[in-house]
């Protein structure tokens, strides 16, 4: 209770800060100073007595006091952008101030070295920006912008770099949809923060009614180029301006911040934040709390239902929402319906006007005020379509996600694990009937739980999340999340414990410092924010549910714990997991079994299975792919994982098929099986229709069985050729898939050949195997294709290709010829290890069936005993492994040196090889289980048979 009472008291504590600096015509604001916005008011000048003056000094003063030795400005997160233009920004007031030193006296060779060092500064940060991984707002806008005025003040100060073309393209598009007129009407624009980028473009004496409180949409750099660039003094805009330098973040030092005042983003975000973490309107109780609602009560009622960061600036659905969501829980209900009104798209909901790309936490801070009200059915169709946004953006997402308003992957994890918690939880108490179909369920678990488990994998030993007290904030808010979900009831030790680790380091850092993590034109940090996150932090770790979670019980209640038990003890004797910790994999089993429902629902669709096993391998095909993936923390896709997993699922019924149904059917005419094969993937295309597409039917009219061997071939092509991803993957990596498979099934067939003439070899007692071939040549060859290996490496580097090269996919996924060489030498020598493991582990099997084995072969009938003969196996499997090894290394260096001059191609490039590294784990992966255990769907079959 005592702690509870401390928590309470800090909370209140926290609010009250929150209305230090606040007036009523300005209201408040806590974000952190900005090199470029001061920069740029400390170029504003005034005649003051019939004399020209700078009219902030101090900012100025401020602006060479923060010159870094490398000649750049540093204030900030460290994102590219940060420097660029917290460099830029310096750089044009230090041209001014030295082309005209009016009434301050600097040494003019001083500011000649400044100049040139914050120069090559600037040149050296854009010559190292990848722009297709910038957020920032109005980026394409501004920089563009500021190189134009630097050049014109100086024609020397042009700058080249490489990722130049692709932010003009952007630009391009940008100002393609802009007009200055738009800003010279009644309706408040985003571009109105950003007035200094329209310099010589807009006529600023049309904009002045756009002014609230003398500020130019509450952005410091605006204001001053407004104030410079009007044609009449603005006594209102230099009382903003003045009373930010003193009241604002910088308090009187001379620095400003990119945004103030910011009065109800940062109420709303301080009281929605503690509120979610469990604290209640009595724990906040007080004269501040009720005039903080007052304030948004009176802005809401005012500005008809939708707000911006501050009252009278251009509405955005984040700040509307966020104090719709606020309001209500704190007893002051409102209506979310002018929310929907401005801000529904047909396929998500907008942050504001004209934005550029959606953005995820936007979308969640709507669906949250929405699944707040008391009647969420009034607001179905909304709240299915933000949903299913949310969970296509996740599917999608490569690696850690990304949001236009926040540095940390963990800020939209925290709002999307939230968002998707209450929807689960509203469906478990029927309050949302026959919204989300069994598929879309499946998808929004699988979220949710890569939500929660990845951030749990990502903690580092000392208890924090990248040694950030906001960001470990975060990572606590997740997991505390975690443990209201039933999935999470088997890592119930582990999120306590990861829970109580990141409490402790909060706890042990007595300075809390600013964490530049919030995006604006600069990344930003705000006091009010990181604690109201950590106080948020401290309560729900306090807060522990009891033991059992039931929300997400309908999507989990046939899953039994002694059938995980089974896999993970399996997996956890592979030397890939000699160093993890148990849970780990058990997390990597769950998130298996979530995806098992999307590989089940599919599992007919090109294999009828008749006469074949029951395939009771449904739970081990994701473990191999999501057990690698969070090994190495790679954090592929969903939407990756998915499709591995369903390749996965169809290479074994490929095996099973050929097996069991194409062979039988050709038995005695095994050339045209293989002559099959080559109609569905010709070499060539064929010129005219072949017979075979005539069909052929037995007297009754139905189908024969080869007929039905075709068009399941078919189906598989189809299946390969026409997913999505693979469609939209350059010419080459699909021509590669085309061999490949071609190559794979010809080797099903030449397999099963040879595994016929070894059985009777066998059974006349005749010496030598099946094969006519050598060891070597058989195991680099057939042996080697038919094990899918280099199958599923062309088809991941098809969705490698799509998905992960630049200018949007579409090109080759290896674009060099050295490259390409290297990689068809790694899945050789990929494809061979497998082929030996896999021998290994099914030397009894094979005998069993009669199926040609590596040990069949004359060069082991020296070896006498099986012992021996796996011995040998295991050596060659290792050779292999080494050779593997070293090409990768091979590859990976190929890489470095033809991506190095094209940053955002070496960044694709440096994601696609870890994602091959993956690729490659769960190889070595399969092979260590094989040998384990034998993963036949006829082994496990026999196996569940004697339980």
């Amino acid at each position: 209770m005592g702690n509870a009472n401390r928590l309470a008291d800090d909370a209140k504590s926290l609010i009250r800060v929150g209305l230090e600096n606040y007036t009523d015509k300005y209201g408040l604001g806590a974000m952190s100073v900005a090199a470029y916005d001061t920069a740029w008011v400390a170029m504003v000048t005034k005649v003051v007595d019939g004399q020209k003056q700078w009219l902030f000094p101090e900012c100025f003063e401020y602006v060479l006091s923060t010159q870094s030795v490398d000649g750049g400005w540093t204030i900030g997160s460290g994102a590219q952008i940060d420097g660029i233009l917290n460099t830029a920004g310096p750089l044009l007031a230090l041209k001014r101030h030295h082309k005209e030193p009016l009434q301050l006296q600097h040494e003019s060779q001083d500011l000649a070295s400044r100049i040139e060092k914050a120069t090559s500064s600037l040149r050296s940060q854009l010559a190292d920006w990848d722009v297709s991984t910038t957020e920032h707002v109005g980026f394409e806008i501004i920089v563009p912008a500021m190189l134009e005025l630097l050049e014109k003040e100086d024609p020397s100060l042009v700058f080249e770099f490489e990722s130049k073309k692709l932010l003009m393209k952007i630009n391009k598009a940008k100002l393609s949809r802009f007009r200055p007129e738009f800003l010279y009407g009644p309706r408040r624009f985003t571009a109105l923060h950003s007035l200094e980028s329209f310099i010589g473009i807009l006529d600023f004496d049309k904009v002045k009614h756009h002014r609230v409180c003398g500020s130019m949409l509450g952005s410091p750099s605006s204001t001053a180029a407004y104030i410079m660039h009007a044609s009449e003094w603005d006594d209102e805009s230099e009382e903003y301006l003045r009373h930010v330098i003193k009241f604002a973040a910088g308090r009187g030092s001379g620095a400003v911040p990119s945004a103030f005042p910011s009065t109800h983003f940062e109420i709303t975000w301080m009281l929605s934040t503690l509120l979610r973490a469990g604290f209640t309107k009595e724990d906040l109780e007080g004269p501040e709390l009720t005039k903080m609602l007052d304030i948004l009560s009176h802005s809401f009622e005012v500005e008809k239902g939708v707000l911006g960061f501050a009252p009278f600036f251009e509405p955005d659905v984040d700040d509307t929402a966020k104090t719709i969501s606020s309001l209500n829980m704190l007893g002051r209900p409102v209506s979310p319906n002018s929310l929907i009104e401005v801000f529904e798209t047909d396929t998500h909901f907008r942050t504001y006007a004209g934005e550029r790309d959606p953005s995820p936490t936007a979308n969640c801070n709507a669906l949250l005020a929405l699944l707040h009200q008391p009647d969420v059915s009034l607001f179905s169709v909304q709240i299915h379509k933000i949903a299913t946004f949310l969970i296509d953006f996740w599917w999608k997402a490569d690696g850690k996600i990304v949001d236009k308003w926040n540095t940390c992957y963990l800020y939209p994890s925290v709002l999307i694990v939230e968002a998707l918690v209450d929807i689960l939880n509203l469906i478990e108490q029927n309050k949302l009937p026959g919204l989300f179909d069994e598929d879309l369920q499946s998808r929004l678990a699988v979220a949710l739980f890569q939500g929660c488990f990845r951030p749990l994998l990502d903690q580092q030993a000392d208890g924090s999340w990248n040694q950030s007290i906001e960001e470990t904030a975060y990572g606590v808010l997740i997991l505390s999340e975690a443990r209201r979900v039933c999935f999470f009831n088997d890592l119930r030790k582990p999120l306590d414990e990861a829970i109580e680790r990141g409490v402790a380091f909060i706890k042990s850092i007595e300075e809390r410092p600013l964490n530049y993590i919030w995006i604006e034109k600069v990344s930003y940090a705000s006091r009010l924010l990181t604690d109201s996150y950590v106080l948020a932090a401290l309560k729900a770790a306090s807060s522990a549910p009891a033991v059992g979670a039931t929300i997400g019980s309908s999507l989990w209640q046939n899953v039994a714990s002694s059938s995980l038990d089974k896999h993970v003890k399996l997996f956890s004797k592979a030397e890939l997991f000699s160093a993890h910790p148990e849970w780990e994999l058990r997390g990597s089993m769950i998130e298996a079994v979530l995806l098992k429902p999307l590989l089940v629902k599919r599992r007919l669709e090109v294999f009828q299975r008749q006469g074949m096993q029951e395939d009771k391998y449904f739970d081990l095909i994701p473990l191999f792919w999501t057990s690698p993936n969070n090994r190495a923390r790679t954090f592929a896709s969903a939407s990756f994982l998915y499709e591995v997993s369903l390749l996965s699922m169809l290479t074994y019924q490929v095996d099973e098929f050929m097996e069991a149904v194409a062979a039988p059917a050709f038995q005695g005419r095994i050339s045209e099986l293989r002559q099959l094969i080559h109609t569905v993937l010709p070499e060539e295309e064929p010129a005219t229709a072949t017979k075979e597409q005539n069909g052929h039917a037995n007297g009754n009219g139905s189908a024969s069985p080869q007929d039905e061997v075709l068009a399941t071939l078919k189906g598989f092509k189809k299946y390969c050729f026409e997913n999505p991803l693979v469609k939209t993957a350059s010419a080459a990596d699909r021509k590669t898939l085309e061999r490949e498979l071609r190559t794979y099934l010809l080797a099903q067939v030449q397999q099963e050949e040879d595994s016929a003439r070894f059985r009777q070899q066998r059974d006349s007692q005749k010496p030598g195997a099946g094969s006519t071939s050598t060891f070597y040549n058989w195991a680099r060859s057939t042996g080697a294709d038919n094990v899918s290996g280099p199958f599923a490496w062309a088809f991941i580097g098809c969705l490698l290709s799509s998905t992960l090269t630049p200018g949007g996919g579409g090109k080759d996924v290896f674009p060099t010829a050295g490259e390409k060489y290297v990689a068809a030498d790694v899945y050789r020598h990929l494809a061979t290890m497998a082929r030996i493991y896999n021998d290994l582990g099914s030397i009894r099997r094979d005998q069993e069936e009669g199926a040609l084995n590596s040990v069949n072969f004359p060069e082991f009938e020296p070896h006498d005993s099986v012992e021996s003969k796996k011995k040998v196996l295991h050596t060659l499997g290792e050779y292999e492994y080494s050779c593997l090894k070293l090409a990768f290394k091979q590859l990976e260096d190929l890489r470095v040196q033809g991506a190095s001059k094209d940053v955002a191609a070496a960044r694709l490039s440096k994601r696609r090889i870890n994602i091959w590294s993956m690729f490659l784990d769960q190889v070595v992966l399969f092979d260590q289980i094989y040998v384990i255990k034998d993963l036949s769907s006829h082994h496990i079959v026999q196996e569940n048979g004697s339980n």
